[in-house]
């Protein structure tokens, strides 16, 4: 029996973290509505907004959820990773729910699963962890007695757990290559797994994307006769500028300009407001109130900016190219130490390490290579050895434990940007006790 949050992640950690096999793979949503079967849907209590991309898929969703709770719904918010707590993957845009309500869910679960096995065509009898948050998010949300709820994919979009929802609206964030030995190791390839979650009729909001990825979403949206709405078509005179306290971006849609200052700050964060902005434009749910939450959201790892010390600490799960070169420019713009400043960088395998070293390493004085937790795979010797080889000039160091790494990084006296994996800053304790505070 579940009696405490600490005891909601053991929980969610006791199932198996996923089903490598191919055959298995291609079962997964059925392994899903099997599940959803059992717990008697509980994902239809509630209109739903689908997002996926390989970036920004997170902050989209939760400047939506922000946009319709200022509408007078209340609307629920299923992301992933989380960074501190597992709370940050079922939430409110506006903060936590309570937490007997997250405790009281997990022990229903738990009942209502009792004795249910799935056969052995689909691969191993109980749920992967995954396919448990998932199904956990969706009885969070219908307790909580939530109108609405953003849902994220995880990994990819046509296999994914959630990938049973019938939404309101998909939309669909940059395209870039990640998880290259499951979904493929072309934009193309990555782009048609993510275009499955569009649905028939339903409209679809994609952002800015490479030529390549916008060919698949738009060939996928014309099948199933789905209007699509891209950023470049309906939003125009985009701008963004970064200062250490926020984000300013100016555009213009349907005619009306929108001029907003975000407490999330790089250039990455003012296109998914933007785009956010045209959802709820299109689905008659903005609002003065649901612009004002918006400017104001945040969550974990997002440019998330902390002085430690005197200095000043920023935290970013980016990675991929694009979005560490995004968040190398905002760091830029926001340090008063650009030449002497110390760069943390953790990645997990499948990710474009090279590309993202050779774009980020270039402005530090001392990088400091580390492991991101160890959830996930990460050949740190070999991220080390990489880094020296195309920045032979530079101090480059091999510290195994992240909390470690940031203690000898605060010695330096410099500020830190700390980057390349969401599950690395969850493993410095310092991070950790501040943010618990």
């Amino acid at each position: 029996m579940v009696r405490s949050i600490d005891q909601l992640e053991t929980l969610f950690d006791s199932f198996s973290p996923s089903l490598p096999e191919t055959r298995v793979r291609e079962n997964r949503l059925e392994r899903m509505v099997r599940l959803l079967d059992r717990l008697g849907h509980p994902e239809e209590s509630f209109r739903t907004y689908h997002t996926a991309g390989s970036k920004g898929k997170g902050t989209t969703s939760l400047y939506l959820a922000s946009l319709i709770e200022g509408y007078g719904r209340k609307c629920g918010l299923y992301t992933s990773p989380h960074m501190y707590t597992v709370r940050e993957r079922f939430m409110l845009p506006s903060g936590f729910f309570p937490s007997d309500l997250y405790i009281d869910t997990a022990n229903d679960l738990m009942e209502r699963i009792e004795g249910f096995t799935l056969p052995d065509s689909l691969g191993a009898p109980a749920p992967t962890t995954f396919e448990m948050y998932t199904a956990f998010g969706y009885m969070l949300f219908k307790a909580a007695g939530c109108t609405d709820a953003v849902i994220e994919t995880g990994l990819g979009g046509r296999l994914d757990a959630t990938n049973t929802l019938s939404p309101e609206a998909v939309l669909l964030t940059p395209i870039e290559l990640e998880h290259t030995a499951v979904l493929g190791d072309t934009i193309e390839k990555i782009a048609g797994e993510k275009a499955k979650i569009i649905k028939p009729g339903i409209p679809v909001f994609v952002s800015r994307q490479r030529p390549e990825a916008m060919e698949v979403f738009r060939k996928e949206a014309e099948v199933q006769s789905a209007p699509l709405f891209s950023f470049d078509d309906f939003i125009s005179d985009f701008s963004s500028s970064t200062d250490r306290s926020g984000e300013d971006v100016s555009f213009v849609l349907d005619g009306k300009p929108f001029r907003l200052r975000l407490s999330m700050t790089t250039e990455a964060m003012a296109e998914n407001a933007a785009l956010a902005i045209l959802t709820a434009s299109r689905l008659s749910l903005l609002s003065e109130k649901g612009l004002e939450n918006l400017e104001t959201a945040s969550l974990p790892g997002r440019f998330e900016k902390t002085d430690i010390e005197g200095h000043l600490v920023v935290v970013d799960g980016a990675h991929t190219v694009n979005s560490v070169s995004s968040v190398r420019d905002a760091f830029l713009s926001v340090t008063d130490d650009p030449e002497s400043s110390v760069l943390i960088f953790g990645a997990i395998e499948g990710k474009d390490i090279e590309h993202m070293l050779s774009v980020l390493l270039p402005p530090f004085s001392e990088v400091i290579i580390t492991k991101p937790g160890s959830y996930r795979k990460s050949d740190t010797g070999k991220i080390f050895e990489m880094a020296r080889s195309f920045f032979p000039e530079k101090s480059v160091r091999l510290v195994e434990n992240p909390d470690e790494a940031l203690g000898i990084a605060l010695d330096s006296g410099h500020d830190i940007l700390i980057t390349g994996s969401f599950y690395l800053p969850s493993e410095m304790k310092m991070l950790r006790r501040m943010h618990e505070s």
